[in-house]
């Protein structure tokens, strides 16, 4: 039987427990004027970039959704990057409005940068979010049944099995090949052999003591190697 005391599905999360009410509605009230504050002039900002109105308004809604994602998944690297890009907004708003700077090149190209970053990094934070979300499954308790090893009945020893050769090999004897004919001798080549000259075999050949064992495709002598041995026995 299952352990009454263990619980049959996934651990508690941590997030399950109910959270403190104060700091849940402090977070979201200081979020909340955070962002009604700093919309204001980044909107500002946008429009002294040239933005129409309902384009302007996409600025502040950008940077807004990263500073929220950020603290959402509550990466180290994204909050800090989030509250820069909050703060770089703030400063330059509030620098054009006071008439400490003036819109040149440099400032347009950062307030440019500010919606695609945000953009790359909140999607970012998303697609993480999702690769790091834990599905707990759901597991129940098996009771492990330990079988005594004289509960298992013996299986019978496998008896050999003799396999019988019905017909012996043939052990016939392999027939003798022929004997390879000797390679015949060119009248060079029985001058070398012998030690004398062409004109010598030629001779012999004359004579009848060196018989023509046949003619190549020329029509020169070619020798049997035994005519060379009674050549010699003379």
């Amino acid at each position: 039987m299952a352990n009454p005391a263990m619980p049959t599905g996934h651990a508690r999360n941590p997030d399950d427990v109910a959270p403190d009410r104060t700091r849940v509605w402090l977070r979201r009230a200081s979020l909340a004027a955070g962002v009604a504050f700093t919309a204001t002039a980044e909107y500002e900002l946008a429009r002294r970039m040239g933005a129409a109105k309902p384009i302007a308004v996409m600025l502040p809604v950008v940077i807004d959704c990263y500073v929220m994602a950020a603290l959402r998944w509550f990466r180290a690297f994204d909050i800090a990057l989030s509250l820069a890009l909050m703060g770089a907004a703030q400063v330059a708003a509030h620098a054009l409005d006071a008439g400490v700077l003036e819109v040149d090149l440099r400032m347009v190209v950062v307030v440019s940068l500010l919606a695609p970053i945000a953009i790359w990094r909140t999607h970012a934070l998303a697609r993480d979010s999702r690769k790091t979300h834990s599905v707990p499954v759901e597991t129940d308790v098996v009771d492990v049944i330990h079988v005594s090893p004289a509960a298992v009945p013996e299986r019978p020893a496998a008896e050999p099995v003799i396999i019988e050769r019905a017909e012996q090999q043939d052990t016939a004897e392999t027939p003798e090949l022929p004997p390879v004919p000797p390679r015949l001798l060119t009248s060079g080549e029985v001058a070398d052999r012998c030690g004398v000259n062409q004109s010598t075999v030629r001779s012999w050949v004359a004579n009848g003591r060196l018989p023509v064992h046949e003619k190549d495709a020329r029509g020169h002598n070619l020798f049997h190697p035994d005519a060379l041995l009674a050549e010699a026995s003379r």
